[in-house]
């Protein structure tokens, strides 16, 4: 078995960081014990998908070198160990995220709200973005494909890199999606914010008929915050709470990660690289619109992409 990979150490190491700071929050978070196998189990048929795809296509181009790389133990060895990564790291940084309110409840929503409008020499941009889609049908698209397009592009990034047959490329790609979330958790810790919607309701509340998925999902969320906090003061909940479910708007994680994945597919798959485009553009515009984010977060989740990305990939292993 090869050494430990830098995504396996970094995620380790922030596991026991947050478990120090959030040691009283165990009650809260759940069980890692059952936390960390059902997120690795639910991250399989990823992988298997994705060989599922990578096979046919060799399959059809009579093509048996993909057939050859899968069948190595090593190979397989390896993907569990990028699974079992990812889900190790996505308990970590949830358990960051969720407990941002009982760590650091300051809350820099006004802040980021002056920043942005700063940067638009007086405008804010969520009022103005929001004025220029307000028409019903523009945001129910954008409110339908919010919702979804964050799934759909999961799944196809994570397929594609848990099959990808050459080792360097998806160890780079598992070490700088480690850091990208995790940093990215650390930062919604160091700025708590909740998002233009939760904080300025007035201006998505008129818009309730056309964001209905937004909203359904942000009074989800909202009800699980509370619930962290009732928890947290010794109150009873009626709702389980789900360590997915944290609450914070610095950065926008959905946003980098359709750019972390597209700086990726710009080298590997010219379908995934016009593909992931069109995913950034569509994350980053529905964000704004929707309120989940104020314009700043979204440019501080493509930073942080750009530099986890550069970093990862000149760290690529021999």
């Amino acid at each position: 078995m090869r050494r430990f990979y830098f995504f396996e150490l970094f995620t380790l190491a922030n596991l026991l960081a947050i478990a120090v700071i959030g040691r009283n929050t165990l009650h809260i978070v759940g069980s890692p014990l059952i936390w960390i196998p059902a997120l690795t189990i639910s991250l399989l048929p990823y992988a298997l998908a994705g060989v599922g795809v990578r096979a046919l296509i060799a399959w059809a181009r009579r093509d048996r070198t993909y057939f050859a790389v899968i069948r190595q133990r090593a190979w397989i060895v390896e993907t569990l160990r990028i699974v079992f990564g990812t889900g190790l790291m996505i308990f970590t940084y949830g358990w960051i995220k969720l407990i941002v309110p009982i760590v650091h409840p300051r809350l820099f929503d006004q802040e980021l709200w002056d920043l942005d409008r700063l940067l638009f020499f007086g405008l804010s941009p969520n009022v103005l973005f929001l004025d220029i889609f307000r028409a019903p049908a523009v945001l129910r698209a954008i409110d339908w494909s919010y919702a979804n397009v964050f799934y759909a592009s999961t799944l196809v990034a994570l397929a594609y890199f848990f099959s990808e047959p050459d080792r360097r490329v998806r160890v780079a790609f598992a070490n700088g999606n480690a850091a990208l979330w995790i940093i990215g958790g650390w930062l919604y810790m160091l700025v708590p914010s909740l998002g233009p919607a939760y904080r300025f309701p007035d201006l998505w509340f008129v818009h309730e008929k056309a964001l209905v998925r937004t909203q359904e999902l942000q009074a989800v969320l909202m009800r699980n915050y509370q619930n962290v906090l009732r928890v947290w003061a010794g109150e009873k909940v009626d709702h389980v709470i789900l360590i997915m479910f944290g609450i914070g708007a610095f950065p926008s994680l959905h946003v980098a990660f359709q750019t972390y994945v597209f700086l990726w597919m710009r080298k590997s798959w010219k379908s995934g690289r016009v593909l992931f485009a069109i995913f950034v553009v569509t994350m980053f515009l529905g964000s704004v619109v929707t309120g989940w984010h104020y314009l700043i977060d979204s440019i501080a989740g493509i930073a942080l992409a750009w530099g986890c990305y550069r970093v990862s990939r000149r760290a690529m292993p021999a």
